[in-house]
């Protein structure tokens, strides 16, 4: 008999990409049942008590009570690398595999990283605007633009993304620094041309910093009013992982006050967001809708390492990969 194979989704994802999931699901040989999250709960309890795995795409909020049903489930495979909206206490209490996709994201996530950076250093949007509008009157001529070259990045959170983040600019001539809990070894440090430095010191020196943590307690608000405070005269901040590693209300007060020459944020505090932001509406935010891991690509890589991680649960001689439990 085929192994089943619940596949979760949000309601918001497009039917393309649905399909495109559903097309693998079955090129592996298992058969599906699929809900989304606003699926009832008790349609959700049958679901999971027939599943062999369960795919969330992407990970969201299931009830403790729903995911004890899941006797039969040998893996609950996350198809993103952050799991923070997650039941993630719930889980840990029925002895299942938890795994996430093992940052198969990065590159994407790495490159809207940069594109970020570049985009707050030539104020692209404010540009972009004049442009098409045909108001070329009284522009700054570039005097309130920079160069990435020769200065200096700091990299807060040093894994698969934040190191992809270093390769990427080394091609800009520019010095980084990085903040992690774990320090790497010379040799490493040399291989990506970065410098390990205490948090305090990164946010003092950096003329861009760009975060790439997930978050738990600890890293809750890294960014804070106090390491505003400690930052130089104008950098530009860029946050493609989750919004609350930053302090929202001295964030603001840091834009307004031009504390902050430009933040790039694709992750945002309500999703999806609304109209009249009071964040999104200032003038030195440039922002996405959370799509900077998102790419054609990036599906292709990361639905093929869920599956081919479900496919070694079913299979006792072959280790699952990535797991957070």
């Amino acid at each position: 008999m085929k192994k089943k194979i619940l596949y979760v989704y949000e309601k918001r994802i497009p039917l393309q990409l649905r399909s495109l999931i559903k097309k693998k699901i079955l090129g592996y040989g298992f058969s599906f049942n699929q809900m989304n999250y606003q699926t009832s709960s008790s349609l959700q309890k049958k679901h999971f008590s027939s599943a062999d795995a369960v795919l969330f795409a992407p990970a969201r909020f299931i009830t403790t009570d729903i995911m004890t049903k899941a006797k039969k489930a040998k893996i609950f495979q996350i198809w993103s690398s952050g799991y923070d909206k997650f039941n993630l206490g719930g889980a840990l209490k029925l002895n299942i595999p938890i795994c996430n996709n093992g940052s198969q994201n990065s590159i994407a996530v790495a490159e809207h990283a940069i594109l970020l950076m570049l985009s707050c250093a030539r104020k692209l949007i404010h540009f972009y605007e004049r442009t098409v509008n045909g108001n070329w009157k009284n522009n700054s001529h570039g005097l309130d633009l920079i160069e990435i070259k020769n200065k200096t990045v700091g990299i807060i959170g040093f894994g698969k993304i934040g190191k992809r983040v270093a390769q990427l600019l080394s091609g800009f001539n520019v010095k980084i620094i990085y903040y992690d809990k774990i320090k790497l070894r010379k040799k490493d440090e040399k291989k990506f041309n970065a410098q390990y430095k205490s948090i305090n010191y990164l946010v003092k020196n950096s003329d861009i910093i760009t975060l790439h943590l997930h978050l738990n307690k600890k890293t809750k608000f890294i960014i804070n009013e106090s390491s505003l405070k400690l930052m130089k005269k104008n950098p530009i901040l860029i946050n493609v992982s989750r919004a609350e590693l930053i302090e929202q209300k001295s964030l603001i007060k840091a834009l307004k006050n031009k504390k902050i020459s430009g933040f790039g944020i694709d992750a945002h505090y309500i999703e999806p967001t609304k109209k009249n932001d009071k964040l999104l509406n200032l003038e030195n935010v440039i922002s996405t809708p959370h799509i900077a891991g998102s790419t054609y690509d990036t599906y292709l890589r990361v639905v093929e390492a869920c599956l081919n991680n479900i496919k070694c649960a079913f299979n006792n001689k072959q280790k699952i990969k990535w797991k957070i439990n």
